[in-house]
């Protein structure tokens, strides 16, 4: 975790210091008037998003992602001066380590790099709080597609959600971790959104059950049709002007796959063998090793003279 916050950090100390550079304006001198040096940051801030930010990591996770915050729109011209800045606003110990790659078609500027704990990479996404006010403002300049930059700002708004019902419930992260972590190594649960599995462990903490029972409601909840196409579907609850079923994007076979799956899991947990479900191996139990104690001279002594009294005795 020391490694990750400390990369984490490192790229969102380059970011900022892009925002300050980018932001000075040098107006015009005369000799009436002096110099002035005005910050107009087009940037408002950086906020992490995912399961970095949640606290909800699991050891496979290698991607982090951060969101820059602008004050308006977030251009083009915008994203391409922060690509082409960000290097060297890195720390000069960390300029060899990193790789930094723009994917245009996302609107998404990749900084690689390699640690003791293998690559790890963050990734920078834009978007802006009144975009959602603004459908299409008139503008000579080529915007970031809407899209791209609600699906940041629907990342930021999980996390508000996720920090206000979730974050202070004693079991909810292990209880997710968990989870999650059966999404990384089953390719049947791979499309299992994160998002699902919060809102369900909120809802069955809710109904104030133990750890197991939270645990055992979720998988009850997929396994009886939450998730297909005829079953009633799950609202995302931080949409409020929506009513969107977070189930929308899946494809049958997903659907069908996750119901399934969840079904197993519950039946490996009646059967008390939810280790063999999350493919974990069984904990050996812990046996005691007992030496032999070692014999004193007397007890020699006497073991002796026994074996000479049996030898006497058959030769009689």
């Amino acid at each position: 975790l020391d490694i990750i916050e400390q990369f984490v950090s490192t790229v969102e100390a380059a970011v900022k210091s892009c925002s300050n550079r980018i932001g000075l304006v040098q107006t015009s001198t005369t000799n009436d008037t002096l110099g002035t040096v005005i910050n107009k940051s087009p940037l408002v801030g950086l906020s992490r998003i995912g399961a970095l930010v949640k606290n909800l990591l699991i050891k496979s996770d290698r991607l982090f992602h951060i969101v820059v915050i602008c004050t308006e729109w977030p251009t083009m011209d915008l994203f391409e001066k922060i690509f082409s800045t960000l290097l060297d606003n890195f720390q000069e110990t960390w300029k060899n380590q990193i790789n930094i790659l723009c994917q245009k078609d996302d609107e998404i500027i990749r900084v690689y790099t390699n640690t003791i704990e293998g690559p790890m990479s963050v990734s920078i996404s834009f978007t802006s709080l009144s975009i959602q006010k603004q459908q299409n403002p008139q503008t000579s300049e080529q915007l970031l597609s809407r899209k791209n930059c609600l699906k940041a700002l629907y990342a930021i708004n999980s996390f508000q959600w996720f920090q206000s019902h979730i974050s202070t419930e004693k079991h909810a992260p292990a209880l997710i971790r968990c989870l999650r972590y059966k999404t990384k190594i089953l390719v049947k649960w791979k499309s299992l959104p994160s998002e699902v599995i919060e809102i369900l462990i909120a809802h069955a903490l809710s109904k104030s059950v133990s750890a197991v029972g939270v645990f055992r409601r979720v998988l009850e909840y997929l396994s009886s049709g939450l998730v297909l196409y005829d079953g009633p579907g799950l609202r995302i609850p931080w949409q409020t002007d929506e009513i969107n079923n977070i189930f929308d994007k899946l494809t049958d076979q997903e659907r069908n796959n996750i119901t399934h799956e969840a079904q197993n899991g519950l039946r490996f947990m009646t059967f008390g063998k939810l280790n063999k479900w999350l493919e974990q191996y069984e904990v050996p139990k812990a046996t005691k090793s007992y030496q032999k104690r070692p014999c004193s001279d007397y007890d020699n002594q006497m073991s002796a003279k026994r074996q000479c009294i049996e030898s006497e005795n058959i030769k009689k």
